[in-house]
């Protein structure tokens, strides 16, 4: 903060910024757990995503360094809301919550932390551990495993796209965010800094483009809204990452795309693990086994468990992030900044756990069809063999039939002569 006040200052004028360093610096820690303020006209409500998870990776790693007991825990929440209602006395802004809402905001932040570095190593997670090695069946086993596993890939997955996505948007729309520097007169050295610190925003920009990609989109106030279908803008103020908002689509077939991602992904990951035999291993089993009902309708009861917390989990945590990814930049035209959460986790949520879905369809199905072909070519075999042994049978009366005439012909013949059958066959 400090290097960029000095430069700023230096190149455009002015007296020097420096001295605001540091009350500056004390309101971006507090905005960076939630606590929104205002300096002049402007009101600042949007969270750093950034620099919040660099607070909760900071005191969860200084968890695992020091002590993750409930002694700590309690000596170190007292500490960090101390040192943050001291940060609150010496701001240069205008907080805008309570002081009581600040605190609690900071004591939420530093609880995440905390728990981030001592539950991986704590007695009561290993205790969990061996309880549900000892008392939970593998199969369910699997089933939790991979819905927590589901969540966290899905999850960074999204976060991967919205990154692509915003990177496409740098470089398609660079040139909109030079003219911006140009009409603020700003030079070299206060346009790095100035967009280094703009990447305190990058995981909200992510989310925004997330929101963008999958059919919800994104508003700054009612001056501009941005979505697949149109980019509405009129009036923004001269904020050089207000350049890079993309423009709408023009393709159809490039917005179906787009919206299918997460059902595709769900589809996927959903197909996968149904038939991996290291995951759910959905069969119908050897075919000389004798059918067994029961496990063949158990094994499409844990994924649909899997499926279901993964949604749920999901849900759960983009309406968290879409919520702290928005915020306010000013109290009336600009009160609101960024997605709707509803909105927005709707269209992240709903394709995936439908795509779970299709998936799940797809392997009852795939099974039906196996036992459907299976008996299908029985019913051909036993037809196979009745035929074979109607055949035979056949056979055994023509052999009768013709004994039965070749005896008629001897007794005729005989009669006509005169001559018995034991007479035919004494020797001369």
């Amino acid at each position: 903060m400090a290097l960029t006040l000095l430069v700023v200052s230096m190149e455009e004028g002015g007296g020097t910024l420096s001295g605001q360093s540091v009350p500056l610096t004390l309101a971006i820690v507090l905005l960076s757990q939630g606590a929104s303020f205002r300096a002049g006209a402007i009101t600042l409500s949007i969270v750093p995503l950034f620099l919040m998870f660099l607070l909760v990776w900071l005191i969860a790693w200084l968890t695992k360094v020091l002590s993750g007991s409930p002694k700590a825990y309690v000596t170190g929440l007292l500490l960090w809301v101390a040192i943050m209602w001291v940060f609150t006395q010496n701001v240069a802004v205008i907080l805008e919550d309570p002081i009581w809402l600040v605190m609690v905001k900071t004591a939420i932040v530093f609880t995440v932390g905390f728990l981030c570095g001592a539950l991986p190593q704590s007695k009561l997670m290993k205790r969990c551990v061996a309880f549900i090695r000892d008392n939970i069946s593998d199969r369910l086993a699997i089933a939790l495993k991979l819905g927590f596993t589901n969540t966290i890939a899905l999850l960074l997955g999204y976060l991967t796209i919205g990154f692509i996505t915003v990177m496409v948007w740098v470089v398609t729309n660079q040139s909109a965010m030079v003219r911006v520097f140009h009409l603020a007169n700003m030079q070299t050295g206060s346009r790095i800094m100035t967009t280094i610190c703009t990447l305190a925003w990058l995981p909200n920009l992510c989310l925004w483009a997330i929101s963008w990609l999958f059919g919800s989109g994104f508003t700054i106030g009612d001056l501009a809204s941005f979505t697949l279908w149109n980019d509405h803008a009129a009036g923004l103020p001269a904020v050089p990452i207000f350049a890079i908002f993309p423009q709408a689509v023009s393709n159809d077939i490039l917005r179906v795309c787009f919206i299918s991602i997460p059902l595709v992904c769900g589809f996927l990951i959903g197909a996968v693990e149904l038939f991996l035999p290291r995951c759910f291993a959905i069969g119908a089993g050897k075919p000389e086994e004798p059918v067994n009902i029961g496990r063949i309708i158990g094994q499409f009861i844990y994924p649909i468990l899997s499926f279901f917390l993964t949604s749920a989990l999901m849900a759960l945590l983009m309406n968290i992030l879409f919520g702290l990814s928005s915020g306010a930049l000013g109290q009336h035209r600009l009160a609101h900044v960024g997605v709707d959460s509803a909105a927005s986790s709707r269209v992240v949520c709903l394709p995936t756990a439908l795509g779970f879905s299709f998936a799940w369809l797809l392997s009852v199905v795939v099974v039906a069809m196996v036992f459907a072909m299976r008996l299908f070519f029985g019913y051909l075999r036993a037809q196979g063999k009745t035929n074979a042994n109607e055949n035979d049978g056949a056979d055994d009366n023509s052999d009768i039939g013709n004994a039965v005439s070749t005896a008629s012909t001897t007794s005729a013949s005989s009669a006509a002569t005169g001559s018995t059958p034991e007479d035919e066959t004494e020797i001369p």
